[in-house]
């Protein structure tokens, strides 16, 4: 058993702006590497730059860590059933730039940190709800500017009894439901994968129109990976039905809103304003008519950060690496589908109760 734990080998593949800064590298890593080294398997940092490179480096390893680096298609069918990689990890929550089919034909398990972030991202997406229905950017501005007067406090909604619309209720999407419950918001929510029975757990009325929801809603916020279905789902359409005194709240993902058609929407007062952690071209242009606008809150898409939320995270994805090298299925899955491309694996567990187990068996 332990000969072939020291025979296991993971691969860390950094961004190709630090490959050649390895104390950075160490300083990235020392998380990620906990699980490794808790049961004496191989850390190996790839130092290469092309895609031919690291598909020679994959070869000698059984799981990869991936951290910004461009993964090519090409790459998919060098592992997974076609090679000693089974699968690759990745830090953090979205997957739209993967190409999740082919990765999944070929066998390849592809996993994240979904969960690492819910508190953080829940707490941000209130700062920014409270910011907006405060309208704090504007008084803030003027107080500065050495303006101190009531003349632009109307019409401020009294929160108490208002309804927030949340789309997409996975872990994030919840917790922002729990939080805005707390300040007396009546949530409502859509998302055409969770029943009904689901969210009555959760005191939330779900809809089956998305329009319907944006009418309705006082404040509205995404929760919802990027893809297809997602890309632009709050568009000119969706601007429309809003409420002229409603607030777009976004620490999801930037294209999830049409941002032509906000801007085209804040300037023409279609609604309130907008409180933004991401947007469709990061980092934002310094430009962007969003960033003069008074009633529009935003941040440099750091939702998820806290040094606690990251430290797990980064020890999230060594974990879940580890997993897939030992034969067990990952906790956060992205292409759960890969399952009927691969042979079955072990039921998922946590870490600790894995290292219980090979501790036991030395």
């Amino acid at each position: 058993m332990t000969e072939k734990i020291n025979e296991i080998n993971v691969l860390y593949v950094p961004p190709k702006e630090l490959k050649n800064n390895l104390s950075k590298i160490n300083s990235f890593t020392k998380e990620q590497s906990k699980a490794v080294n808790d049961i004496g398997a191989n850390f190996v940092v790839f130092q290469g730059e092309t895609d031919g490179e690291l598909i020679e480096a994959l070869k000698d390893a059984d799981v990869a860590i991936n951290q910004g680096h461009s993964i090519s298609t090409d790459i998919y069918s060098e592992i997974g059933n076609n090679g000693r990689c089974k699968g690759i990890t990745f830090f953090g929550q979205g997957f739209d730039k993967l190409d999740l089919e082919t990765a999944t034909k070929n066998g390849v398990i592809l996993t994240n940190t979904a969960s690492f972030g819910t508190e953080e991202v829940s707490n941000h997406t209130i700062m920014l709800f409270l910011l907006c229905s405060r309208k704090y950017v504007l008084h803030d501005s003027l107080m500065r500017s050495g303006v101190w007067t009531r003349e632009y406090l109307s019409p401020m909604g009294h929160i108490m009894g208002q309804i927030f619309g949340i789309i997409g209720l996975g872990n994030i999407g919840r917790a922002v439901a729990r939080k805005a419950k707390a300040f007396g918001l009546k949530v409502i929510a859509y998302d055409p994968y969770i029943s009904s029975w689901d969210a009555k757990e959760y005191g939330i009325e779900m809809y089956d129109d998305l329009y319907k929801l944006a009418n309705d809603s006082d404040y509205v916020s995404p929760h919802v990976y990027l893809n297809n279905e997602t890309k632009h789902m709050i568009n000119k359409k969706f601007f429309d039905s809003m409420k002229d005194t409603a607030y777009i709240i976004n620490c999801s993902r930037g294209p999830v809103i049409d941002e032509k058609s906000l801007i085209i929407a804040l300037n023409n007062n279609d609604i309130a304003g907008a409180g933004l952690d991401v947007f469709e071209k990061e980092p934002i242009d310094n430009d962007n008519p969003l960033l003069e606008m008074k009633n529009v809150a935003v941040t440099n898409h750091y939702a998820s950060y806290s040094e606690v939320a990251w430290t797990r995270g980064n020890q999230q994805v060594g974990e879940e690496a580890m997993r897939i090298a030992l034969g067990y299925w990952p906790m956060s899955v992205i292409n759960p589908d890969v399952s009927a491309f691969i042979e079955p694996m072990k039921q998922s567990k946590s870490w600790d109760l894995i290292k219980k187990d090979f501790n036991n068996l030395l």
